[in-house]
């Protein structure tokens, strides 16, 4: 259970870094004076179909502004207060799911000038990594069960046959 909470927590935990580059590369843009509108890409993305990395950028009102990423056809709406926490702290990351089996790894900046950045990208492949871990870590336990029943049953005969001679 050490082995795979350690490696399930290492996937998770990576699951974030290309959303901490694309939204830092964000933030210092938009605070050397680059317009928001400029950072998002114009190539149109579902969150619920895209594995791609994307970025949301919202105004100090939480609206979202330069959104090429959509739900359901309109801009995603995040939990109440992930953005206050952001500008507050400057950093939060959180894992959403604004719906069944979709689930997003977000990072999220606040800017110099009242904007908060957001990162994502599906946690699909991660959770896939993490299915065939716990596999995995099943697979060797049953093993060395196994391995650990045909050691003593072979030293339960060998011992007999000692005692026997």
């Amino acid at each position: 259970m050490l082995v795979y909470t350690a490696v399930q927590q290492s996937f998770r935990q990576s699951a974030n870094d290309p959303q901490y580059q694309l939204a830092q590369d964000a933030v210092n843009a938009i605070n050397k004076g680059t317009d928001p509108k400029l950072l998002t890409g114009t190539r149109p993305l579902d969150i619920a179909e895209t594995l791609s990395p994307y970025v949301l950028i919202y105004d100090a009102n939480g609206n979202a502004i330069g959104n090429n990423v959509t739900l359901d056809g309109a801009a995603p709406k995040l939990p109440g207060g992930v953005l206050d926490e952001a500008r507050k702290n400057g950093l939060n990351s959180v894992t959403w799911q604004p719906r069944p089996a979709i689930r997003q790894a977000t990072v999220m900046m606040a800017t110099h000038r009242g904007y908060v950045v957001v990162a994502g990208r599906s946690l699909q492949n991660t959770e896939d990594h993490i299915d065939r871990l716990g596999m995995l870590v099943l697979f060797g336990w049953a093993a060395s069960l196994v391995a650990m029943l045909v050691i003593v049953i072979l030293q339960e005969l060998m011992t007999s046959k000692m005692g026997h001679a």
